[in-house]
């Protein structure tokens, strides 16, 4: 009688999810309820926090969405957590700068996310969801008070997005997350 080989269980490391590919049921299942975990949980604390319908709503927004990005492809550069922090500290000083510099409204959104990836390219810290930050710091036409809120907010938001993919990686057995920290 020979033996089954053994099964790949939830919690047993496994090769990294290529986020382009088909994925079987028994894959795809628990990799969408880690996510939409993940989500929900960030969501609450956008709730909780109260930022919705104030002008720091849109920027807290571009963060949760890297969460999906980061725990989907966390074999790329991209997704590494000192890119993404950065990526975000930069476009959260072009974008809340340009805020505050009167003019209109979407040239200086324009102005700041050009700013941002420039910066962004130039330093190799280019995560695409935090240019939203620095287009929706202008466009939101925050006051100088909010723009000193939004920035610890904004930062300690990607923070915790960076930790929970480290923690749906732990939970999912996937390969250790970061791959590199730069």
């Amino acid at each position: 009688m020979s033996e089954e080989p053994p099964r790949a269980s939830l919690f047993q490391r496994v090769k990294p999810v290529d986020p382009a590919q088909r994925l079987q049921v028994t894959r795809l299942v628990p990799l969408v309820l880690v996510e939409t975990a993940g989500l929900a949980m960030l969501f609450a604390l956008y709730r909780l926090l109260h930022v919705s319908g104030s002008v720091l709503a849109p920027i807290v927004i571009p963060p949760i969405v890297s969460f999906v990005l980061v725990f989907a492809t966390a074999h790329t550069p991209a997704s590494r957590p000192l890119r993404v922090f950065t990526s975000y500290v930069i476009a959260a000083i072009f974008g809340l700068g340009m805020a505050a510099i009167p003019g209109p409204r979407v040239v200086d959104a324009v102005i700041a996310a050009a700013l941002t990836l420039f910066a962004m390219h130039g330093i190799g810290a280019f995560h695409a969801p935090a240019i939203a930050v620095s287009m929706a710091s202008v466009l939101g036409e925050p006051t100088w008070q909010d723009a000193i809120r939004a920035f610890p907010l904004l930062l300690g938001t990607v923070v915790l997005v960076l930790l929970m993919a480290w923690a749906a990686h732990k939970i999912l057995g996937d390969e250790t997350y970061p791959v590199a920290w730069w």
